[in-house]
């Protein structure tokens, strides 16, 4: 029994994390997604802080850090953090869903621009 269980927890994360790896290779590909994931963690998170502040974003886009904080603390989770990988790998692909997100619905030029703030500080 715990061998099924473990084997099928194993293919779903495998399969996670190979949507996950082509996902971001094709965004990759396109602007201004690219641009935006060139940054490390520290400036994507000064452009989440940046795309908060700005005016020129739409009031929607904003709530999405909102919201993704929100889930981060809670303790309830799509997939509970007890379980190893993918419990954190949910939390993870939740994240670059949510910066995909932010940067679709924000307009391409604030976008580039947030961008370039973050990188130069």
């Amino acid at each position: 029994m715990w061998i099924v269980i473990a084997v099928s927890l194993t293919v779903v994360a495998l399969i996670l994390i190979i949507g996950m790896y082509f996902g971001g290779k094709a965004l990759q590909r396109r602007e201004p997604y690219a641009t935006v994931l060139k940054l490390r963690t520290r400036l994507k998170l000064r452009f989440f802080r940046l795309a908060i502040t700005d005016p020129r974003v739409p009031r929607r886009v904003k709530l999405i850090p909102l919201f993704l904080v929100l889930y981060l603390a809670m303790p309830f989770d799509i997939i509970p953090d007890f379980i190893p990988v993918l419990g954190y790998l949910d939390d993870i692909a939740l994240i670059a869903f949510a910066l995909a997100l932010m940067v679709k619905m924000t307009p391409r030029d604030v976008v580039m621009e947030l961008a370039r703030e973050a990188a130069n500080g």
